[in-house]
């Protein structure tokens, strides 16, 4: 299947709403333009085949003409400076001695009309020098109106009294071309469009982003058992969602944002493991279970944002391609600097929105992962946070200290000895008891077994109660 069939296709697959569908890429109608370029191209004898000869000598390096290093044989650029003209221009450097591009081999064809071409830029050129005459005509200054018979050879009448060191020098022409211009405005247009369409369904899921972070925070400050108990599931809900990475990867192999397909199938399995839970979430009430559903829905409408944009790109990287290829006007180089600009091809969804995510809703809900000793990897009972700013439980930084380790495992820094007392991080111990009580709990337990066993040797025996009699 061709990719013009395939775009139209993933675009009515997809079920996106009409709006988004009216803002895509026109794909068929920019394949059209490029094939009236070819045509103008063709009408100015530059084809394919004479323009890749004239790029050929761009590419080998610059031109020198009896001594003088000259500029580029051939370019294509664009005029973005205005915020609505968007005018793409082929110049062209001639050799005035013959008024060909220079080294270049061409057609006679194509030099005949690049030769008619300089003498009209030459009659621009001129034309501020004008006087009028007595009838009121305007007549140059210098002799007859370049704009006058003229003939093919490169040497014309508003040129005889010019320096013969300036007759040598290189010219550069600009070649009118129009198709180009009308192909690079209604693809400026669409991506404006798709600029436009992405900031609102942005802006509109971070709004349902914010909205469930203030309801998510509105139960978590309340009291009641109910909402203790909803505060749990909703912890390991998000603990489920932390570890499936739908969006954003951390592992090395595949660090970064992931594309839609790579997302879609990491939803899949948050899916799965979340009906794996179903008795958890069952036990969330009703307000909790629409605010359930509101939040696997917004991951849907960023899942499909995501591939709309995907799919777009994908179709500027192909249409700007197929340019390129039948014109060999070498635009992806150039002008497709300036397009790529946009907001919608340019940033990256999953990355801006993952961090929404995780500040409005994910940080509500702790999760203990986050509060992990790094040397146990159990929650970092009775923290203790060293001068380097690293974090560990009381229990392993005394095992540090009796050992003499010196040097924070993290960074290296020798702050362990001189930690005290003082470096008890209170505030977070405070937190710690109140978002993670039965952890710890277990992990005190834990300590006053393995002090036990510190005091008394392994014979400790730490599955009797003390009783006094």
């Amino acid at each position: 299947m061709k990719f013009g069939q395939g775009f139209e296709a993933a675009l009515s697959r997809d079920d996106y709403p009409p709006e988004w569908i009216d803002s895509a890429i026109s794909y068929k109608k920019l394949k059209k333009c490029i094939k009236r370029v070819q045509q103008e191209l063709t009408n100015l004898g530059l084809d394919k085949e004479t323009l890749d000869t004239l790029w050929q000598h761009v590419s080998s390096g610059a031109t020198e003409v009896e001594g003088h290093l000259g500029d580029r044989l051939v370019q294509y650029s664009v005029d973005g400076s205005e915020k609505v003209s968007f005018t793409p221009r082929l110049t062209i450097l001639l050799d005035p001695r013959d008024g060909s591009p220079m080294d270049a081999w061409l057609t006679p064809d194509t030099r005949r009309i690049l030769r008619r071409l300089a003498r009209n830029s030459r009659a621009s050129v001129s034309s501020p020098h004008r006087n009028e005459s007595a009838n009121g005509h305007p007549e140059d200054s210098r002799g007859p109106a370049s704009g006058s018979a003229m003939p093919d050879s490169p040497r014309s009448d508003d040129g005889d009294n010019a320096p013969d060191n300036e007759e040598q020098q290189p010219q550069t022409i600009e070649v009118p071309l129009t198709s180009d211009s009308e192909f690079f405005q209604i693809l400026r247009r669409e991506l404006a469009d798709l600029d436009r369409l992405q900031n609102s369904e942005q802006s509109r899921i971070q709004n349902e982003i914010t909205q469930l972070g203030h309801e998510l925070r509105t139960l978590q400050s309340s009291k009641s058992k109910r909402s203790k108990q909803e505060i749990e599931i909703w912890r390991k809900i998000f603990e489920l969602y932390s570890d499936a990475e739908i969006f954003m990867s951390s592992h090395e192999a595949d660090a970064g944002a992931r594309d839609a397909d790579h997302a879609q199938m990491q939803y899949s399995n948050f899916n799965k493991s979340l009906a794996a839970q179903q008795n958890e979430v069952l036990k969330l009430g009703k307000d909790a279970n629409v605010a359930l559903d509101r939040f696997l829905r917004i991951n849907v409408k960023l899942l499909r944002l995501i591939k709309f944009q995907e799919i777009n790109k994908t179709a500027l990287a192909k249409i700007m391609k197929k340019f390129d290829k039948r014109t060999a006007l070498h635009a992806r180089s150039t002008v497709s600097g300036a397009l790529i600009k946009s907001p919608f091809m340019a940033q990256n969804l999953a990355k801006a929105t993952s961090f929404t995510i995780s500040e409005e809703l994910l940080k509500v809900i702790p999760q203990l992962n986050d509060y992990l000793c790094p040397v146990c990897f159990t929650i970092s009972y009775k923290p203790v946070r060293l001068n380097c700013g690293h974090v560990f439980c009381i229990r392993c930084m005394l095992v540090m200290q009796r050992a003499l380790q010196e040097r924070c495992p993290l960074c290296r820094e020798p702050v362990v000895l001189e930690a005290t007392s003082d470096n008890l991080d209170r505030e977070l111990i405070k937190f710690m008891k109140t978002n993670f009580k039965a952890a710890v709990k277990a992990k005190q337990r834990e300590n006053e077994i393995q002090a036990g066993v510190d005091r008394w040797g392994t014979q400790y025996d730490y599955s009797h109660k003390c009783t006094v009699m």
